[in-house]
């Protein structure tokens, strides 16, 4: 089936959190509901961006008239390490270590995607003013492939009663 751009974002996040060492709970998946962090703590934003479709694939079963559909996409994501302090400022560098850790790459291959860097990390801090958040942000791109299954009509079925034109 694939992993969804939910799931893939998790994923994501579970990497980091691991390899980092920071509480989960310090990892969102951004909405419209996120605010900056209050406290002194280190925080990791999981941004999804954008996808782009690589190519469709198409196979029918006539024997079970199924028909699986593929699609291999590359999703931009951009993973910001956030915090008041300078944690952030201080560890950013580690997103990339933990997506190309052995852990990192085991675990994209175990969910059938892989991880690659996109550009140059980006020094956000300056975005927020006076309000003295490091903010950093590391592009990933997720290469995955989703796959979907479902019955079809077959086309090449008659009904009984048809009659040779002719006859």
């Amino acid at each position: 089936m694939g992993m969804t751009i939910t799931e893939v974002a998790q994923l994501l996040g579970s990497v980091v959190s691991t390899y980092m060492g920071i509480d989960p709970s310090r990892v969102v998946i951004k909405d419209e509901t996120f605010d900056a962090p209050r406290d002194q703590g280190i925080y990791v934003l999981i941004e999804y961006q954008t996808t782009r479709v690589v190519g469709i694939t198409s196979t029918v079963d006539t024997s079970t008239a199924i028909e699986t559909m593929g699609q291999s996409t590359m999703e931009e994501f951009a993973i910001e390490v956030i915090s008041r302090n300078r944690d952030a400022q201080d560890r950013f560098q580690e997103v990339i270590f933990a997506l190309q850790s052995v852990a990192g790459q085991q675990s994209a291959e175990a969910a059938q995607c892989a991880f690659f860097r996109s550009t140059p990390p980006m020094d956000l801090s300056a975005v927020e003013g006076a309000a003295a958040l490091h903010r950093y942000r590391i592009p990933v791109i997720v290469s995955n492939v989703q796959t979907k299954s479902a019955a079809i009509p077959m086309v090449d079925k008659f009904p009984a009663n048809v009659t040779a034109v002719g006859a």
